[in-house]
């Protein structure tokens, strides 16, 4: 099933998987932040950068094809509607190339990041803020994290059963209406199996953790950022 394998994480000894998860969400957030101000030479340099990461983590791309036509769809309406907007061929490229930026940023975030390295991070930071119960969150987003691919591996489960049993029909509302149904029982099950395994653990929400350190990784992730977005504005 390897076309499941988007927005899910995979352990290697890379550099990104060696950063901080609150390091790389900050790092995205500020190239977001730039890509919406940026110019057309800032977007081409914001793809090129995040391609030559998507290469270095060796992003199973490949492997994406289901979910990928998703995405490119979205691409073309994108560019579709822009230039019907704006009239020019530059802005419906500018919002074309931001967007695959904002892609490669998610796969690079998803492939590189635990989502239990993500809630022990961002719980240590927000335990410092009063009145906030900060595992209580980073505990919230790493369940939600989790419950995310696993909307990926159902479809691609349903998809590849009703393929084996070679099942054909006509009718587009008995199609939907049947996947739909499919999709969202397994769906249950498998939330039911992930509800029953947290319970079993005895699951505290609220239950501090070993917080993880930065390290000089995190450092030279910053740097060639903050130059990367310093060139997207100057461009």
């Amino acid at each position: 099933m390897a076309e499941a394998l988007i927005f899910h994480y995979r352990h290697q000894n890379r550099f990104l998987n060696r950063c901080n998860p609150v390091t790389k969400f900050f790092s995205v957030i500020l190239i977001c932040l730039v890509l919406l101000s940026t110019s057309l030479s800032g977007a081409i340099l914001f793809v090129t950068v995040t391609s030559l990461a998507a290469l270095l983590q060796r992003l199973p791309i490949h492997s994406y094809k289901r979910e990928l036509r998703f995405f490119i769809f979205l691409l073309i309406l994108i560019f579709i509607t822009e230039y019907i907007a704006a009239k020019d061929w530059g802005s419906a490229l500018l919002a074309f190339l931001r967007f695959i930026s904002i892609i490669l940023c998610g796969l690079l975030i998803a492939d590189s990041t635990a989502p239990d390295d993500l809630a022990r991070s961002l719980g240590s930071l927000l335990d410092h803020i009063p009145f906030i119960n900060g595992w209580m969150i980073a505990s919230s987003i790493e369940l939600t994290l989790s419950l995310l691919p696993m909307i990926f591996d159902a479809a691609e489960q349903v998809m590849s059963a009703r393929s084996a049993r070679l099942e054909k029909r006509r009718n587009p509302y008995t199609v939907i209406t049947g996947l739909s149904t499919s999709i969202f029982s397994l769906l249950l099950d498998k939330a039911e199996d992930l509800s029953l395994a947290l319970e079993a653990r005895s699951f505290d929400p609220s239950r501090k953790r070993n917080r993880l350190d930065y390290t000089r990784t995190d450092f030279f992730l910053l740097c060639i950022v903050c130059i990367l977005c310093v060139l997207g504005i100057v461009l």
